[in-house]
């Protein structure tokens, strides 16, 4: 494992304290343009609270998009029920279902917004599976800050956004930006900055995250936000 990925772990809480959570849940507003693209404004006016487990990719969101249902992800399916427990949509093999400059339904919603979420609430500590390969490349000059930069390449089992991703992290460790391609949107690329990081728990998480278009020259458009996450009140669950 890269030096850089055992001090960003340190700088983040810990891999001991990591270790004893099994849950990570908290308030999300969602936002940005690219909600409103694919036909789901309506998230970015619905807070939800999150909650993900640490061992395995799995989220859900409650309320979700309606103050009686809630959405489910899982790699292979996703689901959208009532709080009564009905069923109401369902998805099996949701990365397929996807079609460039389509709508998405609320299933393919919450497919996208669970593995998301997913991603970002588990980074750096992910990153310790021996599947992952870590790369250490060119680093990123961001104002007067110098940011070191790693390349990502996941495996193919594992669902995000695509399968090589770049993380930058400042001289503290902490991670201030992630970029990526949006696979199941076109392969529209993201620069996504990370703001504000406080302990819950003894943990540090970004508490603000925007994410902006990004040009050939590695640069955002920081004119537009194409998708917004505003985080707090985090409850971590220790395993049992």
């Amino acid at each position: 494992m890269l030096d850089l990925i055992r001090s960003s772990i340190d700088a983040h809480g810990g891999l001991e304290r990591w270790n004893d959570i099994s849950q990570i849940s908290a308030d999300l507003v969602p936002g940005g343009l690219a909600l409103q693209q694919r036909g789901q404004a309506a998230f970015a006016k619905s807070p939800t609270r999150v909650t993900i487990e640490t061992q395995r990719q799995h989220a859900v969101f409650s309320p979700f998009l309606s103050p009686d249902q809630t959405g489910i992800f899982e790699p292979h399916r996703t689901a959208v029920a009532s709080t009564a427990g009905q069923l109401l949509e369902e998805l099996h093999d949701p990365r397929g279902s996807f079609e460039p400059d389509h709508p998405w339904s609320a299933a393919q919603l919450a497919y996208f917004a669970g593995y998301a979420l997913w991603t970002y609430l588990t980074l750096p500590f992910s990153l310790l599976s021996g599947d992952i390969r870590l790369e250490e490349i060119s680093p990123w000059n961001e104002g007067d800050e110098t940011w070191r930069a790693v390349k990502v390449t996941f495996p193919q089992s594992y669902v995000t956004h695509s399968s090589e991703q770049v993380l930058y992290f400042d001289a503290n460790g902490l991670i201030r930006r992630h970029d990526y391609s949006v696979d199941i949107a076109g392969g529209g690329t993201a620069a996504h900055y990370l703001y504000d990081h406080q302990p819950f728990g003894g943990i540090i998480f970004p508490t603000r995250r925007r994410i902006y278009a990004r040009g050939a020259d590695q640069k955002p458009n920081k004119h537009i936000v194409l998708m917004a996450a505003d985080l707090s009140g985090f409850a971590l669950s220790t395993a049992s």
